[in-house]
């Protein structure tokens, strides 16, 4: 239902009926109005019932006759000419004047209007509000004989019935073309399959202040041609030919210029609706080339070519030589005149030089960061694809991996030659680095990508760091690295994964121990700082650090080149993606040979 309905509302041939309809109407309600103007028909016998109460009585024979008495009375004229429709009769008490005895016109008292002792008294069927000046002294008596208003108020009668169908029409008229521009306003360059404002082709494409234009002049020839024709007064019952001859022409002009203003106005409405309407026009065309044209010395669209920084390289020196210029004009405008107002013009253009400079400027800024964030971008999707990768290799090769160790470990339980039993504990040996390998693998994969799981509970930070030399007691012993701590007295707490923050330490004091120069010792130090708990592994190395702490913590990245020692290199970056993930901080410093991990949380109370 509601798609018909769109597609009846929004049909040409519905919008032309409209439109038709609209300029059929407006031409009959200007020649109805030309044709009850020019047969002088009083528009007031259509508001007012009564003809005595009509300012047309009031105003045009009551007021007018007071004055025509009084007149009469004060200049001592001979008589009122022509003969007057009323009778009246007006004395001093020295001197009267009458046109009919005062006998006669107290006989008709429910029309009479009586001036004395400076009050005016009124008769039934009067007006009862005469403001007329009268002399002092003077009476007057005055009336406008039955026969009369009864002969005008027929008149008055036949006048409304005249101008009822004619307002009755024009009304109506007026009600269909209002409703008839709202709904094409409404649905001007709608079309049924979609919602979107097409504009047409033929008067869209005029510019809209030409088009305002043809409207403005239009209008006025329009009304400029009313104005001529509503003017043929007509004292007859039957219309001239010159009357005849203004309404055909109030019709025809009428036609034509509803029309053009119509068209006019509804392709403003699309322009206005598609938000064109001042973009499309020739005084914006023209400003917009010659803003265009100034831009351009300062947005490099002549350089395109070019890159970015040598744009900005390029408006700079375009900037600067026109801010000179308008110093110079401003010297020279204020040495020729000695007035500051004189220079004010190369100023304002100085305000507009400078307020282009800065917005291309931005403009530019904002195309290099731009270009920023788009590599930013690739290289965190090319990171997170090479995670991807790891953690999907990793579980790839978890499961034949623990195939193989329990292939090796029921081998290592069967009667084999010493020789084969040394094969099986070399792929022992092997298989179990390679699991450790995966294992770090997969979960720094799932730290990288922000999906390790954490259980995050308050510690003892020194419990736990003891915890973990203990554990590591063994592997300290077969070294020959000695390890000296310096913890605090008290215990100290943070909220961390504890599982996880084992692993780090124990990563750090690995290495520690791994990498350390021979008969050295290996320092774990803690001390507060504020309101957290540094955690200090120092130790020498064994080989020349020729790499940066940046370096060190890349994946795969062992400091020990010659590679004489186990390890996947993955220790210190698994170390540092936990303890990131854990709450903390981690930091690696290089001093010659002394190699130093600092590991910050902040403490929490109990």
């Amino acid at each position: 239902m509601v798609i018909k309905l769109r597609r009846f509302s929004r049909s040409k041939i519905t919008k032309f009926i409209a439109f038709s309809l609209t300029v059929v109407l407006i031409t009959l309600t200007m020649v109805l109005s030309n044709y009850a103007i020019n047969s002088r028909m009083n528009l007031e016998s259509l508001f007012v019932k009564d003809y005595i109460k009509s300012d047309s009585f009031i105003y045009g024979k009551l007021s007018k006759s007071i004055h025509e008495i009084n007149n009469h009375f004060i200049n001592d004229t001979e008589s009122i000419k022509p003969e007057p429709e009323y009778l009246y009769y007006i004395t001093d008490g020295e001197i009267t004047k009458h046109n009919a005895s005062l006998e006669d016109i107290l006989k008709q008292e429910e029309y009479l209007y009586k001036f004395k002792e400076n009050v005016w008294d009124y008769g039934e069927n009067t007006f009862k509000n005469v403001q007329n000046y009268v002399k002092e002294d003077t009476s007057l008596y005055l009336v406008f004989p039955k026969e009369y208003l009864e002969e005008q108020q027929q008149k008055w009668d036949m006048e409304r019935d005249r101008l009822m169908p004619i307002a009755v029409s024009v009304i109506i008229s007026l009600i269909v073309v209002i409703l008839c521009v709202i709904y094409l306003m409404a649905v001007t360059g709608k079309i049924p399959e979609d919602n979107e404002v097409h504009l047409a082709s033929y008067a869209d494409r005029i510019y809209s202040d030409i088009q305002l234009g043809i409207l403005l002049i239009t209008l006025y020839f329009w009304l400029y041609g009313l104005y001529g024709f509503f003017g043929h007064y007509s004292n007859r019952d039957v219309l001239s030919m010159e009357q005849y001859y203004s309404i055909i022409m109030t019709g025809i002009i009428s036609f034509v210029g509803s029309i053009v203003c119509g068209v006019i106005m509804l392709s403003l409405v699309r322009k206005l609706k598609a938000r064109r309407l001042l973009k499309h026009s020739m005084i914006y065309a023209v400003l917009y080339a010659i803003s265009r044209f100034i831009r351009s010395f300062f947005d490099d669209s002549r350089f395109e070519h070019f890159p970015l920084t040598k744009s900005l390289n390029r408006r700079q020196i375009i900037f600067t030589v026109a801010s000179g210029g308008m110093v110079f004009l401003f010297l020279l405008f204020w040495a020729a005149s000695e007035s500051f107002i004189a220079g004010l013009i190369p100023v304002l253009i100085e305000g507009a030089i400078i307020f282009w400079y800065f917005h291309e400027n931005n403009k530019t800024f904002d195309e290099i960061n731009r270009g920023f964030q788009e590599s930013l971008q690739e290289q965190m999707k090319s990171e997170r694809m090479k995670v991807d990768l790891i953690t999907n290799v990793s579980h790839d090769l978890k499961t034949p991996l623990t195939s193989i160790i329990s292939y090796v470990d029921l081998l290592s339980k069967e009667e084999l030659p010493e020789s084969a039993r040394d094969y099986v504990n070399i792929l022992a040996d092997k298989s179990g680095r390679l699991k450790n390998i995966v294992s770090d693998l997969f979960d720094l994969a799932k730290s990288t990508s922000g999906n390790l799981p954490l259980n995050m509970e308050t510690l003892d930070l020194k419990k736990l760091i003891e915890q973990t030399l203990g554990d590591m007691e063994d592997e300290i012993e077969r070294s020959d690295i000695r390890i000296k701590t310096s913890l605090t007295e008290a215990p100290v707490y943070i909220y961390s994964d504890g599982k996880k923050l084992y692993r780090v330490f124990q990563n750090i004091i690995g290495n520690a121990i791994k990498y350390s120069l021979s008969g050295t010792r290996v320092f774990i130090d803690m001390e507060y700082e504020n309101n957290y708990i540094n955690v200090i592994v120092k130790n020498t190395a064994s080989y020349d650090m020729d790499f940066t702490a940046e370096e060190i913590l890349q994946r795969f990245t062992r400091g020990d080149e010659s590679r004489s020692t186990e390890g996947s290199g993955l220790g210190l970056s698994i170390a540092e993606s936990f303890t990131w993930a854990c709450g903390g901080r981690f930091k690696v410093e290089i001093d010659g040979d002394l190699f130093k991990v600092k590991i910050q949380f902040p403490v929490v109370g109990v």
